[in-house]
């Protein structure tokens, strides 16, 4: 076959394959009118064929570009620079009907026919197809990268290897790493852990490697040196196939919400011991300061009203720039019992953080208060007798025993009542204890 033939046989398919292209194809001539209109570009655009060829290409441009295309054709037709010429790109088609679609612009090619090479024409050729599920999915990962990172919660996003290939804004701001130097890394190596506890290393290792959702807590330094709680969970991210493609994992600082755990931790702890009413309020107070920082704490407790100090800061320490707060201790049916003073610096700590240490600490000492109550009436009962109110045995042995312990020679008067064994057995406790009770009071009488 001669080149002439070769040359004849692609014209004679070139215009066939076009035809039948799954893409839209347009062509258009010197002077910007479709000669060329397949059916895949009647679908896109919603016109027949009869109605685009010989046309000009403005009635598929989009209303809104109408204006500026003929200037850009020219400009290129003179020689400048297509904006869209020899690249693919997004654009998007008015149909006929006025709706919208987003269609990628596949290598528009600037042709110059053989046959009429010698008159300098110059013709254009498009081939568009349909991208509106590909933009909108584009558009849908745009929004997605945004929101995440916005989050206010550090994120990262993890290779299989388990090494870091993205990491949002929050990640950055709170351990001072950025994406570049994170970018690569294993979290296990780029974070700063401590050697306590003991397992925090190994326990962050194990997670990491899990290949399902779950979550641990552990203890890092930031960058600055900071020791922070953390809690970290991963969710492995699998395609249709189950293979694993990439991992989330995410962190939320838990430092305040470790410190009232341990709080509540060592004041339950410290009641199950039952120490004195005074040493348990300053067992409250002392750890109320461990966990806010340059602060002095005071209890009192409501005594017919009136505030009584029950137990305060041991070093007494005034605070400088001292923000004050102050919560009612309430027992179970919401009656006042004691006052919580809090006096802590000025910007030492968020005031969210202080309300919640001050909300469990009154409930700490709303429970040492009912502990002393019970206390105080169980000791009622142990040494005096219910129905009288007055001193029973017990109270009088202890009496009697520390008089003796003194030196002291007592003087005792008994009195015994005749026959109350006959008037219960006559009346019933009831009548017997009202007779008790009348010759008590005639004595105090």
């Amino acid at each position: 076959m001669k080149l002439t033939d070769a040359d004849n046989a692609a014209d004679g398919i070139f215009f066939p394959a076009l035809e039948q292209n799954m893409m839209g194809a347009v062509l258009i001539n010197e002077n910007d009118e479709v000669m060329f209109f397949n059916p895949a570009a009647e679908k896109l655009w919603g016109y027949k064929r009869e109605e685009v060829i010989g046309n000009n290409i403005d009635m598929l441009i989009p209303r809104d570009l109408r204006p500026a295309h003929p200037q850009y054709i020219r400009h290129n037709r003179e020689g400048g620079k297509a904006r869209v010429e020899g690249m693919s790109r997004e654009l998007q088609l008015e149909k006929k009907d006025g709706s919208k679609i987003w269609t990628r612009l596949n290598r528009v090619m600037r042709l110059a026919l053989s046959k009429v090479s010698a008159e300098g024409k110059v013709y254009y050729l498009a081939l568009v197809r349909d991208a509106s599920v590909e933009m909108a999915q584009k558009e849908q990962t745009r929004q997605l990268i945004i929101a995440v990172d916005h989050l206010d919660r550090p994120v990262i996003v993890l290779d299989p290897e388990r090494h870091i290939v993205q990491c949002n804004r929050a990640f950055t701001e709170m351990f001072g790493y950025c994406i570049n130097e994170a970018s690569g890394m294993q979290p296990d190596t780029l974070l700063n852990i401590p050697e306590f506890p003991a397992d925090n290393r190994i326990r962050l290792q194990q997670l990491l490697w899990k290949t399902a959702r779950d979550q641990d807590e552990f203890l890092l330094l930031t960058r600055t040196g900071e020791k922070i709680w953390i809690k970290a969970s991963i969710s492995p991210v699998y395609d249709v196939l189950a293979h694993l493609q990439n991992l989330v994992m995410t962190f939320s600082d838990i430092t305040e919400e470790r410190q009232i755990r341990q709080l509540e931790g060592n004041i339950l702890a410290a009641m199950c011991s039952s120490p004195p009413f005074h040493e348990m309020g300053e067992i409250i107070c002392r750890n109320i300061e461990s966990v806010l920082n340059e602060s002095h704490v005071s209890l009192f407790a409501l005594r017919n009203g009136m505030p009584i100090h029950w137990a305060s800061s041991s070093h007494g320490a005034e605070v400088q720039n001292a923000q004050s707060w102050s919560a009612t201790i309430r027992q179970r049916d919401g009656a006042p019992a004691g006052i919580l003073q809090i006096k802590t610096s000025s910007g030492a700590e968020t005031s969210a953080f202080i309300e919640r240490v001050a909300d469990i600490s009154q409930h700490m000492a709303a429970l040492a208060l009912e502990q002393e109550k019970s206390r105080q009436h169980i000791e009622q009962l142990i040494q005096f007798d219910p129905m009288t109110g007055l001193p029973n045995r017990n109270n009088l042995h202890n009496y009697l025993d520390d008089l003796v312990d003194k030196a002291v020679s007592p003087v005792v008067y008994l009195i015994g009542v005749d026959h109350i064994q006959d008037v219960i057995d006559s009346l019933g406790y009831a009548w017997a204890d009202q007779a008790l009770l009348e010759v008590v009071n005639r004595f105090q009488m």
